[in-house]
C-alpha cells in the first residue's frame, strides 16, 4: 500500500495494525497535510448494513470539532476497501509510557486526564459514546495537548446495536460490566474505562488478569477490586495518594449508578482534590520522556522536579531573593573590610609622610649648622667628601658609588638652602593624594555588577513566514448564507521563533468569515503577542468549498515577514 494513492490521499508509511484495520500515514495532495488513513478489514464490511451505518456514524463523528479529540475528516470506498480519514497526531500514547516506566506519576497523570476528560465530556454532549478507552487511545503531543483517539468504533446514542450474535466491539479488558451483560454503550460505560485506564497508569497493572476472555468477563462481573493505593504499597511502587485512589474506585464501580454522573463530575473530582497539578507543562515531559537517555524504569524517578508554571517562577523569584538578602547580610562584612583596608592605606601613608618630613627637617638643621661642611643624610659613617663648588660653577653635586649616599655642598647662603630644604619637602606633600586615588578603585565593582543584572530590551524582527495553528470557537456547519460574518480563533499551541515565545496558546485571533451557497472565503484578521502587540494574520488557505471548510475547524494562518516585535 505504500505509494498507493487513495482519491487526493498519498499513503506514506505503515503506522500500525489493530482490532478494527490497519492504519497508514498519508498526505493530503490536495490540502498538504499529513493524515491518519485507516483501512477497515474486510471482514466487518461485507455485510451492507454495517457499511450504511458506520457510514452515518462517520457523518456525526466529523462534527467531533475538539482540542482534545482527534477529528475524522472523511468516509471513502475504492476498489472494495472502505477507509476512514482522520487526523494525523504526533506523540507519545500512556501505552508507550506505561510499558517504558511501568507506573506513571499522580503530578503527571492528573493533568492528563484532566485534558482527557474535556474531550470526553464534549463528545458525550452529542450523545456519541467511545467505546474503547484505554490508554494506547490517549496521545500525548510534543505540545503538551493530550488527543483522544480512535472514535472509529463510536456508539451513537439511540442507533441500532452494532454488535453481532456472540462478538463484542471494544477491549474486554476496559469494558464495563453492564457491557460484558449485553446492554448498550453509555456515558457511564466510558467513565468506567476512563477510570480503569487510570487504575492501570497509576498502578501497572489490570485489577483482573485471567488467560481467556471468559475467565476475563467471570472476573470483570464478580471480582472486588483491590484499591490503588493498596497496590503501591504491596509492590513498592510510588505512592498513591489517597484521595486519587477513591476517586478511581468510584469510577470503576461495577454498578453505573454509584460511578460518577457524567465525564465533567470525574474532571471536577480531579481538580478539586489536586489543583496544583492543573497546570503542570505537559509539553516539558513530554519531550523528556521520549529521550531515549533516560532509564526505562519509573517516570517518578525521572521527573520528580516537575515544577507547575507558577511553581517555576517562584522558585526563580526565591532564588533571586536569596541572592538579594546574602548580598545584604555580606554588606556589612564587605564595609568593615573596606573600611580596614583604607584606615591601613592611609595609616601608611601618614607613617611615610612624616617619616619624609624627619628627614627634610633635619636635613635642614644640619644646613644650617654646618654651611660650608657636606652632610651625610644616609646615617653612613664612610662618607666620602669633596670639596665645595664655587658660586660660577654649574656642576651638580655627584652622587658617590654608594647608592645610600648623598654628598650635599654649603656656601653659607642659607637662602639657597632653604629652598633646597622646600624642594625636598614638595614631593611628600603628593603622597597622601595617591590615598584617595587607590580608594576610587574599590567602588565601581559593586555599581557595574547591579548594571549587569538590568535586562536588555531586544528586537525580534520576523524574517519568514511563520504558522500559527489556530481552532474555530464558532460552528458554522448550519449557518445560512451571509457575508462577513466575524468569527473568533484560539491559537491551538504556542508560536516560538527564535527560541522565544510570541503568541501564548490560547490567545484569541479575530477574522471573518463570507459562506456562501457553495464557495467560502475565510480572512484572518490579527492576534496578539506575548508583548502586547497586535499580528497581522493571513489565512493559509482563504477560499474553498463550503462543505471542506465548515467540516473542519482546525486553520493555519501566517505572520508574514517583515513583523518586528519590541520586548
Amino acid at each position: 500500500m505504500i505509494g498507493k494513492k487513495i482519491f487526493n490521499y498519498e499513503i506514506t508509511a505503515l503506522l500500525g495494525k489493530g482490532g478494527m484495520g490497519t492504519v497508514y500515514k498519508a498526505t493530503d495532495t490536495m490540502l498538504g497535510r499529513q493524515v491518519a488513513l485507516k483501512m477497515l478489514h474486510p471482514e466487518l464490511t461485507v455485510q451492507p448494513q454495517f457499511l450504511d451505518r458506520f457510514k452515518k456514524e462517520a457523518r456525526v463523528l466529523a462534527q467531533l470539532l475538539h482540542v482534545n479529540i482527534a477529528v475524522i475528516y472523511n468516509f471513502l470506498e475504492q476498489e472494495n476497501n472502505h477507509f476512514m480519514v482522520m487526523e494525523f497526531v504526533e506523540g507519545t500514547n500512556l501505552e508507550d509510557l506505561r510499558k517504558k516506566y511501568n507506573t506513571l506519576p499522580p503530578q503527571f497523570v492528573v493533568p492528563v486526564f484532566i485534558q482527557a476528560l474535556e474531550g470526553l465530556n464534549h463528545a458525550h454532549k452529542k450523545n456519541i459514546f467511545h467505546r474503547d478507552i484505554k490508554p494506547a487511545n490517549l496521545m500525548l503531543t510534543p505540545e503538551g495537548t493530550v488527543k483522544l483517539m480512535d472514535f472509529g468504533i463510536a456508539k451513537i446514542a439511540g442507533e441500532q446495536k452494532m454488535t453481532q450474535v456472540n462478538k463484542i466491539i471494544g477491549t474486554i479488558e476496559y469494558m464495563a460490566p453492564e457491557l460484558i451483560q449485553g446492554k448498550d454503550a453509555s456515558a457511564s460505560s466510558d467513565i468506567y474505562a476512563m477510570g480503569l485506564t487510570l487504575y492501570e497508569v497509576l498502578t501497572g497493572q489490570l485489577p483482573f488478569e485471567n488467560d481467556t476472555d471468559y475467565n476475563m468477563m467471570q472476573a470483570i462481573l464478580n471480582k472486588k477490586v483491590t484499591a490503588p493505593n493498596k497496590i503501591a504499597l504491596s509492590t513498592a511502587s510510588p505512592a498513591i495518594p489517597q484521595a486519587l485512589s477513591d476517586i478511581v474506585m468510584k469510577a470503576i464501580e461495577k454498578k453505573p449508578e454509584n460511578r460518577f454522573a457524567d465525564a465533567r463530575s470525574f474532571q471536577q473530582a480531579l481538580i478539586n482534590a489536586f489543583p496544583q497539578y492543573r497546570d503542570i507543562n505537559l509539553a516539558s515531559l513530554t519531550a523528556a520522556a521520549n529521550k531515549s537517555t533516560i532509564a526505562a524504569t519509573r517516570l517518578e524517578d525521572s521527573f520528580a522536579a516537575m515544577q507547575t508554571r507558577e511553581e517555576a517562577v517562584a522558585t526563580k523569584t526565591s532564588a533571586v531573593e536569596s541572592l538579594k538578602q546574602g548580598y545584604k547580610d555580606n554588606k556589612k562584612l564587605y564595609l568593615t573590610i573596606a573600611l580596614l583596608l583604607l584606615f591601613l592605606i592611609i595609616s601608611l601613608a601618614i607613617f611615610k609622610n612624616r617619616s619624609n618630613t624627619n628627614i627634610a627637617q633635619t636635613n635642614t638643621d644640619s644646613l644650617q649648622k654646618n654651611d660650608d661642611k657636606p652632610i651625610d643624610v644616609s646615617g653612613n659613617s664612610s662618607t666620602e667628601y669633596i670639596n665645595p663648588p664655587t658660586k660660577t660653577d654649574n656642576t651638580t653635586p655627584p652622587v658617590t658609588g654608594d647608592g645610600n649616599q648623598i654628598t650635599i655642598p654649603g656656601d653659607g647662603n642659607n637662602s639657597n638652602d632653604d629652598k633646597e630644604s622646600s624642594k625636598e619637602k614638595k614631593p611628600v606633600k603628593k603622597e597622601p593624594v595617591k590615598v584617595k586615588e587607590e580608594k576610587k578603585k574599590v567602588a565601581p565593582v559593586v555599581v557595574q555588577q547591579e548594571e549587569e543584572k538590568k535586562p536588555q530590551p531586544k528586537d525580534i524582527y520576523i524574517s519568514s513566514k511563520v504558522e500559527v495553528d489556530l481552532y474555530l470557537q464558532d460552528n458554522l456547519a448550519n449557518s445560512p448564507e451571509r457575508t462577513d460574518i466575524p468569527v473568533t480563533f484560539t491559537v491551538r499551541s504556542p508560536v516560538v521563533y527564535n527560541g522565544v515565545t510570541i503568541i501564548n496558546r490560547g490567545t484569541i485571533a479575530r477574522g471573518v468569515i463570507k459562506l456562501g451557497r457553495v464557495q467560502t472565503d475565510v480572512d484572518i484578521n490579527s492576534t496578539t503577542a506575548t508583548n502586547g502587540q497586535q499580528i497581522r494574520l493571513k489565512a493559509q488557505r482563504g477560499h474553498g468549498r463550503r462543505n471542506e471548510i465548515t467540516s473542519n475547524r482546525n486553520y493555519t494562518a501566517i505572520i508574514l515577514p517583515g513583523v518586528r516585535l519590541r520586548y
